[in-house]
């Protein structure tokens, strides 16, 4: 079974709204609809004659929608604010099939699927990364465990969507020990794993400057101060395969008074030569502090390692 994710953008009339009609009528749709306005057409192949006619193409969102995406498939969406999980179905529908009015809301082609809504707490890292992917659709890559844990937070939404374990954390720092480095850092978020670094640094003396923590600043994610008047510019990168940190490219920044320190998730984090003054956090260092500080994660994180390490016994 895949993972992926899916925008709901069609170009609709202005004031009606392509996303909410496949909510109400568990739909996961894509556009391409003035390919039926004279035709309707009995088969997928009709629609695919019919579509390139008018396209020139048979287009990517729709080929992966229809053909690529099987039945029990995961499909995340992230619109208007909230996440959505669906698991996709066997059947299809095109054209009037999906509304009397799918011209209106440019929605040519859709598969019935099951929804859930499911609350920020509870999507991880991985999932969030591929839901901001710039592809109508697109998979996203995740292991058979966290294709486990998505079955499991399916499952418990549908049944009552104010579910939310009881987390016993003796429980889960023990079972911490067992997860693989690599499956806790495609858990975290993004926020979860600066989060992480800063609670780390500020046990050996170095304090956050709240002031420094913004987006817009692309070079370090903040900076941090000790009783020594030092400066700790940070950088982190987090992801399946992010970029590695090369400690020579950071060197122009270190002075007599400002230190670098550099955390990635990459396998092959931190290439070429140490640098002085530039300080690359390994992955076991932090993996092993983590493990040990439990208490320093948010619930969000906790909740979700809950449900990777013993929501499914």
């Amino acid at each position: 079974m895949s993972t992926w994710k899916l925008s709901i953008k069609p170009d609709s009339e202005s004031h009606l709204n392509a996303f909410d009609l496949c909510r109400e009528k568990s739909l996961l749709g894509v556009g391409w609809s003035a390919a039926y306005l004279e035709s309707q057409p009995n088969t997928l192949e009709e629609a695919k004659s019919l579509v390139i006619k008018r396209y020139n193409k048979w287009p990517y969102a729709v080929r992966k929608l229809l053909e690529d995406v099987k039945c029990g498939d995961h499909v995340w969406l992230h619109q208007q604010g909230d996440y959505y999980l669906c698991r996709a179905k066997e059947e299809i529908v095109i054209g009037s099939e999906i509304d009397e009015q799918f011209s209106r809301f440019d929605l040519g082609h859709a598969r019935k699927a099951q929804w859930v809504k499911v609350p920020e707490i509870f999507v991880s890292g991985a999932v969030q990364r591929g839901t901001i992917a710039q592809r109508i659709i697109q998979r996203i890559k995740v292991n058979s465990k966290e294709r486990n844990c998505n079955d499991i937070i399916f499952e418990r939404l549908s049944v009552d969507p104010n579910w939310c374990p009881e987390i016993d954390t003796k429980v889960l720092s023990s079972k911490l020990k067992e997860i693989d480095v690599y499956a806790l850092f495609s858990i975290m978020t993004p926020d979860e794993l600066e989060d992480t670094v800063a609670m780390y640094l500020q046990t050996q003396g170095w304090c956050l400057v709240k002031s420094t923590c913004f987006r817009s600043k692309p070079t370090f994610e903040f900076s941090m101060v000790n009783k020594r008047s030092e400066v700790c510019s940070v950088q982190v990168k987090s992801g399946k395969y992010p970029d590695p940190l090369p400690p020579e490219k950071y060197e122009k920044f270190v002075t007599d008074t400002t230190k670098i320190v550099l955390f990635s998730t990459n396998p092959n984090a931190y290439p070429g030569e140490p640098k002085d003054g530039v300080r690359c956090i390994e992955h076991s260092v932090l993996f092993s502090w983590l493990v040990n500080n439990v208490w320093s994660m948010t619930e969000s994180l906790k909740l979700k390692l809950w449900i990777h390490l013993c929501e499914d016994g």
